[in-house]
C-alpha cells in the first residue's frame, strides 16, 4: 500500500522555514505516480440537534457542481514529491479554492489514488490545524499516528 503523510517542519528544518508543514507522498507505481493528489478541507459541522444560532451547521449548502471545500485539486497521475502542503508542483496544474492556508474548523484530508485508474490503492491522510499542532517538529503524520521521518520513509518501501 502506498502512503501519504503531513511533516510538521520546525524552524530551521528546511532552507526558509519558518514552521510550516510537508505533503510527502509515496507511490507503489514502478514510475512513482499517483492519480489526482488533492488537498481538501471542510468546515466542521455542529453537533447534531443543535439548536441555538450559534452552534448550527456553517457549511453552506452544495449543489453538484460545487461542494463547499477548501484547499487544492489535481487531476490525471502525477509524479510524486515533497513540497509545501499549500503549494503542489506548478507542472501539476492544481485547482485551488479558498485560503490555502491551514483554518481553524477545519479537517483536512490529503489523499491521492492508483495512477491506472484501476482502484487498486488509495491513500489518506486526515487531520485539522489542533491535530498537526501536537505533532513534534520533524514528524510525519500519518494514519498510523505520527512518527519520525526514517519510520515514514521505512514503512512506505516496505508496504509496496
Amino acid at each position: 500500500m502506498p502512503h501519504v503523510g503531513v511533516e510538521r517542519l520546525g524552524a530551521g528544518d528546511r532552507e526558509h522555514d519558518t514552521g510550516t508543514a510537508q505533503a510527502l507522498l509515496r507511490s507503489c507505481d514502478d514510475d512513482g505516480r499517483v492519480r489526482g493528489p488533492e488537498l481538501r478541507g471542510t468546515m466542521a459541522r455542529a453537533a447534531e440537534g443543535a439548536t441555538s444560532d450559534a452552534t448550527q451547521d456553517t457549511v453552506p449548502e452544495a449543489s453538484e457542481t460545487d461542494e463547499p471545500w477548501i484547499g487544492w485539486d489535481t487531476r490525471g497521475p502525477h509524479v510524486v514529491a515533497d513540497f509545501p502542503l499549500f503549494a503542489p508542483p506548478a507542472q501539476w496544474e492544481a485547482e485551488t479554492r479558498g485560503p490555502q492556508t491551514l483554518q481553524p474548523d477545519y479537517t483536512y484530508e490529503l489523499a491521492f489514488g492508483d495512477p491506472d485508474d484501476a482502484y487498486v490503492y488509495s491513500a489518506s491522510v486526515t487531520f485539522d490545524v489542533d491535530h498537526l499542532a501536537r505533532v513534534p517538529a520533524g514528524e510525519v503524520l500519518t494514519r498510523q499516528g505520527a512518527m519520525t521521518k526514517g519510520a515514514f520513509e521505512g514503512l512506505a518501501r516496505k508496504a509496496c
